[in-house]
C-alpha cells in the first residue's frame, strides 16, 4: 500500500511537470513576436512636397542713401542767415537755400569787376577807332603818293594800322570779363544750397558763426532713392542667375522691416551686384534701390535711413524641386529613406536651406519617405518600424 502511494505521488509530480512545461512553451510562443517588433529602431517619416518656379533668396540689409554729401564753405565771412530747417533731420528740396554768407566784400567785388569790363570795353572801342584811322590815313597817303603798297597782311601794315593796340584792348576785356565771371561766382557761393532733394545728417556750423574756405557746413544725404546691401553666402549666391553673370538686373525685391507695430513692406529693384566676394565673410552682395522711400501713408512709415530689412529676392527658376523640413538633412548632405520597413541612407543635391525648411533638387521623389528623427546608430538596409509625422 505504501509502494502505491508513493506510485500515485510520483506521477503527480511528473504531471505537473509536463503541465508547467508545456505552459512555458506557450507563453515563449505568445511572447517572442512582439519582443521581436520592439527590439527595431522606430523612426518618424513624412514625403517631400514637390514645386516649380522661382526660389526666394533671403537677405538682410541696412538702408542707407543712395547719394550723400559734405556741404562745405567755398568762401569766407560771418553766416548772416540759416533756414528754419538748418537741424538734424531738416528736410530740403534741390536748390533751396540753407544758409547765406555774408556777402558784403563779394558783392563790392562783382560792381568793381562790372566797373572794369565798362572800362576794358571803352579801350576796344576807342583802339578800334584808332585802328579805322590809321586805315583810313594810309589810303590819303597812297592816294597823294599814287603808290599802291599792300602792307595789310604784313608786320609793318600791323603796326601801321595799330592792330596790336586793338588786340591788347580785346584781351585786356577778356580777363575784365573773367575776372567779373569769378566775382559773380564768389558771390553767388555765400549761398549754400541743397544739391538734390534731401535731409541733413549733422550740422558744422551756426548762425553768426565766421567760417572759412573749406570749413563743413553739414553733411547731406538724398532722400528720392535709396539702397539696401544684401549679402548673399553659401549656395545662394548660384541661385542668383543672370544677375550673377551680368551684375545689373531688374527684378523687384520685397523688402520688410519689423517694429514695435508690426511687419511693413515695401517694394524695391535689385539693380546690381558689387561683383566681388568679401574675403572676411565670403558673401556676395546684391544692391536693392528704393524710390521715394519718405513717402509715407496711414498704414505704412518712411522707408528710414538705417533701417534693418529683410529682403526676398528672385532666384532662378526650377522646372521641379521639393521641400522638406530641415530636420532631415543629415551630415554628408543625405537624408534617411524608409523602403519596406528597410532604412537606406540617400545622398540628395540642395538648392538652399531657409529657416526650417531644405530645398532639394534631386535625390528624392513625392513617394519617399524621409525619416525626421534622430538614432544613434545607422547601417544602410537595416530594419526599421516607421510611422507618418
Amino acid at each position: 500500500m505504501k509502494r502505491g502511494k508513493l506510485l500515485f505521488i510520483v506521477g503527480v509530480i511528473v504531471a505537473g511537470a509536463a503541465v508547467l512545461a508545456i505552459l512555458r512553451s506557450q507563453l515563449r510562443s505568445d511572447t517572442s513576436e512582439p519582443t521581436s517588433e520592439r527590439v527595431l529602431p522606430f523612426v518618424t517619416t513624412v514625403v517631400p512636397t514637390a514645386h516649380e518656379g522661382r526660389v526666394t533668396i533671403r537677405g538682410n540689409g541696412t538702408v542707407r542713401p543712395l547719394r550723400e554729401v559734405t556741404l562745405i564753405s567755398e568762401v569766407s565771412g560771418k553766416i548772416t542767415w540759416v533756414a528754419d530747417e538748418f537741424v538734424t533731420g531738416g528736410a530740403f528740396s534741390q536748390g533751396e537755400e540753407i544758409l547765406r554768407i555774408d556777402s558784403t566784400d563779394y558783392a563790392n567785388a562783382v560792381t568793381v569787376a562790372q566797373a572794369e569790363v565798362i572800362q576794358r570795353q571803352f579801350d576796344l572801342l576807342r583802339a578800334e577807332e584808332e585802328m579805322a584811322i590809321a586805315r583810313e590815313e594810309w589810303g590819303l597817303l597812297e592816294s597823294r603818293t599814287g603808290v599802291q603798297r599792300q602792307i595789310d597782311s604784313t608786320e609793318l601794315g600791323s603796326l601801321v594800322f595799330k592792330e596790336p593796340h586793338w588786340r591788347a584792348a580785346i584781351a585786356q576785356l577778356q580777363g575784365a570779363q573773367a575776372r567779373l565771371q569769378d566775382a559773380e561766382a564768389r558771390l553767388k557761393r555765400t549761398h549754400i544750397t541743397a544739391p538734390y532733394n534731401g535731409r541733413l545728417r549733422n550740422k558744422g556750423a551756426e548762425l553768426g558763426q565766421f567760417v572759412g574756405a573749406g570749413h563743413v557746413i553739414a553733411s547731406f544725404y538724398g532722400t528720392d532713392i535709396v539702397e539696401i546691401s544684401v549679402p548673399i553666402a553659401g549656395r545662394d549666391i548660384t541661385l542668383l542667375g543672370d544677375l550673377l553673370a551680368s551684375g545689373t538686373g531688374t527684378t523687384h525685391a520685397r523688402l520688410v522691416a519689423r517694429n514695435a507695430d508690426g511687419a511693413h513692406e515695401w517694394i524695391g529693384s535689385v539693380h546690381r551686384t558689387e561683383g566681388i566676394l568679401d574675403e572676411s565673410t565670403r558673401t556676395l552682395s546684391v544692391i536693392v534701390r528704393v524710390r521715394k522711400p519718405y513717402e509715407s501713408s496711414d498704414v505704412r512709415p518712411p522707408l528710414l535711413i538705417g533701417t534693418f530689412v529683410t529682403a526676398y529676392l528672385e532666384g532662378r527658376h526650377f522646372d521641379h524641386y521639393y521641400t522638406l523640413p530641415r530636420e532631415t538633412l543629415r551630415e554628408g548632405d543625405v537624408v534617411w529613406i524608409v523602403r519596406e520597413d528597410r532604412l537606406h541612407v540617400q545622398p540628395i543635391e540642395i538648392i538652399q536651406e531657409v529657416e526650417d525648411s531644405l530645398y532639394v533638387l534631386d535625390g528624392i521623389t513625392v513617394d519617399d519617405q524621409v525619416v525626421t528623427n534622430m538614432l544613434n546608430a545607422v547601417t544602410d538596409g537595416m530594419r526599421v518600424r516607421a510611422g507618418m509625422n
